[in-house]
């Protein structure tokens, strides 16, 4: 199963980013993850204000923690 992993900023402190597993984006195979990713990572960023998306990837088996979900 591919994962959509974004590579996140804080809007409070910039320089400190990381990458994020995004939850239910995942998909069967990497370019139905490809072909998904835009929209998946814009619906995170809508409901995640504090973060700001500098970038995504899809890949298998990634050791990026979940995304943190809004609050």
């Amino acid at each position: 199963m591919a994962e959509l992993i974004v590579m996140v900023c804080l809007l409070a402190t910039p320089e400190k980013c990381q990458e994020f597993r995004v939850p239910d984006a995942g998909a069967g195979d990497v370019v139905t993850c490809i072909r998904a990713a835009a929209v998946k990572s814009d619906e995170w960023q809508e409901v995640n204000d504090k973060y700001f998306i500098i970038g995504w990837r899809c890949a298998t088996n990634s050791k990026a923690p979940l995304a943190p979900s809004a609050q």
